[in-house]
């Protein structure tokens, strides 16, 4: 176990920035979760949609062709998700976009 560095100690790295990190680290707080971004869930469906559209429609593998059916049922759903979410998603990033640059235009963001 490492000892734990005191205030008065350097840094490993020889650079003595401590004072800028912890309001640097306060001011955007932990990093985005990727499950939480507005594309996530249209990608996935898109993929899930191309996916079974592929084993429903395209492929000659006699495996497959016994699930042909299921394929073909879940790319109609997987469509009709993806004609909701693929949207909406593209409209929340851009809102996010936009606002996260008038947030920088304010000068709230440096």
């Amino acid at each position: 176990m490492l000892p734990a560095m005191t205030k008065d100690e350097p840094s490993a790295t020889g650079s003595d920035s401590t004072a800028e990190a912890p309001s640097a680290a306060a001011r955007r707080g932990p990093p985005p979760n990727p499950l939480y971004h507005p594309l996530f869930l249209p990608v996935l469906m898109v993929c899930f949609m191309l996916w079974f559209f592929w084993d429903g429609f395209i492929t000659t593998d006699p495996e497959m062709l016994k699930h042909q059916t299921f394929n073909r049922v879940f790319f109609g759903v997987t469509l009709l998700f993806s004609l909701r979410f693929v949207p909406r998603g593209i409209r929340e990033f851009r809102e996010e976009r936009e606002a996260a640059a008038r947030k920088q235009a304010e000068g709230r963001i440096p």
